[in-house]
Protein backbone atom coordinates (compact mmCIF):
# COMPACT_ATOMS: atom_id res chain seq x y z
CA UNK A 1 0.00 0.00 0.00
CA UNK A 2 2.85 2.36 0.86
CA UNK A 3 4.47 1.83 -2.54
CA UNK A 4 1.20 2.68 -4.32
CA UNK A 5 0.80 5.85 -2.30
CA UNK A 6 4.37 6.89 -2.99
CA UNK A 7 3.94 6.13 -6.69
CA UNK A 8 0.84 8.34 -6.87
CA UNK A 9 2.64 11.13 -5.00
CA UNK A 10 5.60 10.94 -7.37
CA UNK A 11 3.27 10.98 -10.41
CA UNK A 12 1.57 14.10 -9.04
CA UNK A 13 4.97 15.77 -8.66
CA UNK A 14 5.86 14.85 -12.26
CA UNK A 15 2.55 16.17 -13.58
CA UNK A 16 3.03 19.39 -11.62
CA UNK A 17 6.52 19.89 -13.04
CA UNK A 18 5.39 19.25 -16.62
CA UNK A 19 2.42 21.60 -16.29
CA UNK A 20 4.68 24.27 -14.77
CA UNK A 21 7.03 23.85 -17.76
CA UNK A 22 4.09 24.54 -20.08
CA UNK A 23 3.26 21.01 -21.22
CA UNK A 24 -0.36 20.22 -22.03
CA UNK A 25 -1.08 16.94 -20.24
CA UNK A 26 -3.23 14.33 -22.00
CA UNK A 27 -2.95 11.52 -19.43
CA UNK A 28 -2.07 7.84 -19.68
CA UNK A 29 -1.92 6.17 -23.05
CA UNK A 30 -1.91 2.51 -23.96
CA UNK A 31 -0.12 1.66 -27.19
CA UNK A 32 -1.68 -1.76 -27.66
CA UNK A 33 0.22 -2.51 -30.87
CA UNK A 34 3.41 -2.90 -28.78
CA UNK A 35 1.84 -3.63 -25.38
CA UNK A 36 3.16 -0.50 -23.64
CA UNK A 37 1.32 1.84 -21.30
CA UNK A 38 2.91 5.24 -20.79
CA UNK A 39 2.23 7.39 -17.75
CA UNK A 40 1.72 10.72 -19.49
CA UNK A 41 1.30 11.79 -23.07
CA UNK A 42 1.97 15.51 -23.27
CA UNK A 43 2.34 18.27 -25.81
CA UNK A 44 5.26 20.62 -25.26
CA UNK A 45 4.94 24.41 -25.47
CA UNK A 46 6.50 24.12 -28.95
CA UNK A 47 3.83 21.63 -30.02
CA UNK A 48 5.90 18.42 -29.89
CA UNK A 49 4.25 15.25 -28.63
CA UNK A 50 6.31 13.59 -25.85
CA UNK A 51 5.70 10.35 -23.97
CA UNK A 52 6.71 10.35 -20.30
CA UNK A 53 7.32 7.41 -17.99
CA UNK A 54 7.42 8.04 -14.23
CA UNK A 55 9.76 5.91 -12.11
CA UNK A 56 10.20 7.12 -8.59
CA UNK A 57 9.41 7.27 -4.92
CA UNK A 58 10.58 9.15 -1.88
CA UNK A 59 11.48 6.19 0.31
CA UNK A 60 12.94 2.72 0.01
CA UNK A 61 16.35 1.13 -0.26
CA UNK A 62 16.56 1.40 -4.07
CA UNK A 63 14.09 4.04 -5.25
CA UNK A 64 13.55 5.17 -8.82
CA UNK A 65 15.89 3.69 -11.41
CA UNK A 66 18.26 2.28 -8.79
CA UNK A 67 16.29 -0.96 -8.98
CA UNK A 68 17.57 -2.80 -12.02
CA UNK A 69 14.19 -4.47 -12.65
CA UNK A 70 12.53 -1.04 -12.78
CA UNK A 71 15.25 0.25 -15.08
CA UNK A 72 14.95 -2.80 -17.34
CA UNK A 73 11.20 -2.26 -17.68
CA UNK A 74 11.72 1.35 -18.76
CA UNK A 75 14.38 0.28 -21.27
CA UNK A 76 12.19 -2.52 -22.65
CA UNK A 77 9.27 -0.12 -23.06
CA UNK A 78 11.54 2.34 -24.86
CA UNK A 79 12.79 -0.36 -27.22
CA UNK A 80 9.23 -1.47 -28.00
CA UNK A 81 8.10 2.10 -28.62
CA UNK A 82 10.98 2.62 -31.07
CA UNK A 83 9.47 -0.11 -33.23
CA UNK A 84 6.47 2.11 -34.03
CA UNK A 85 6.40 3.97 -37.35
CA UNK A 86 6.54 7.45 -35.80
CA UNK A 87 7.25 7.23 -32.08
CA UNK A 88 7.24 10.32 -29.90
CA UNK A 89 10.32 10.95 -27.78
CA UNK A 90 10.16 8.69 -24.71
CA UNK A 91 11.43 10.49 -21.61
CA UNK A 92 11.75 8.89 -18.19
CA UNK A 93 11.27 11.09 -15.12
CA UNK A 94 12.78 9.52 -12.03
CA UNK A 95 13.46 10.26 -8.39
CA UNK A 96 16.85 8.52 -8.38
CA UNK A 97 19.37 7.54 -11.04
CA UNK A 98 21.62 4.48 -10.83
CA UNK A 99 24.95 5.59 -9.42
CA UNK A 100 27.30 2.92 -10.76
CA UNK A 101 27.61 -0.70 -11.79
CA UNK A 102 25.20 -2.61 -13.98
CA UNK A 103 22.40 -0.04 -13.66
CA UNK A 104 24.56 2.84 -14.84
CA UNK A 105 25.87 0.71 -17.72
CA UNK A 106 22.36 -0.32 -18.79
CA UNK A 107 21.15 3.27 -18.69
CA UNK A 108 24.09 4.54 -20.74
CA UNK A 109 23.54 1.83 -23.36
CA UNK A 110 19.80 2.54 -23.59
CA UNK A 111 20.47 6.24 -24.12
CA UNK A 112 23.16 5.50 -26.73
CA UNK A 113 20.79 3.17 -28.60
CA UNK A 114 18.03 5.78 -28.56
CA UNK A 115 15.60 3.64 -26.60
CA UNK A 116 15.22 6.54 -24.17
CA UNK A 117 15.23 10.12 -25.45
CA UNK A 118 16.28 11.35 -22.01
CA UNK A 119 16.23 10.41 -18.34
CA UNK A 120 15.59 13.30 -16.00
CA UNK A 121 15.91 13.31 -12.24
CA UNK A 122 12.92 15.25 -10.94
CA UNK A 123 14.91 16.73 -8.06
CA UNK A 124 17.83 18.06 -10.15
CA UNK A 125 17.12 21.56 -11.53
CA UNK A 126 19.87 21.22 -14.16
CA UNK A 127 18.25 18.01 -15.40
CA UNK A 128 14.69 19.36 -15.39
CA UNK A 129 15.90 22.34 -17.46
CA UNK A 130 16.38 19.84 -20.30
CA UNK A 131 12.61 19.62 -20.62
CA UNK A 132 12.88 22.87 -22.59
CA UNK A 133 14.36 20.99 -25.55
CA UNK A 134 10.99 19.48 -26.42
Amino acid sequence: ASASIQGRQFAEQCDTLLAHQGFELHGRRVLSEVGVEIDQEARSPDGALVWFEYKGSVQGNRPGLRRTDTLKKAIANGALLRSLDEPAPYVVLTSHLPEAGAGAAMLAAALDLGYLADVICLYDPRATARLDRW
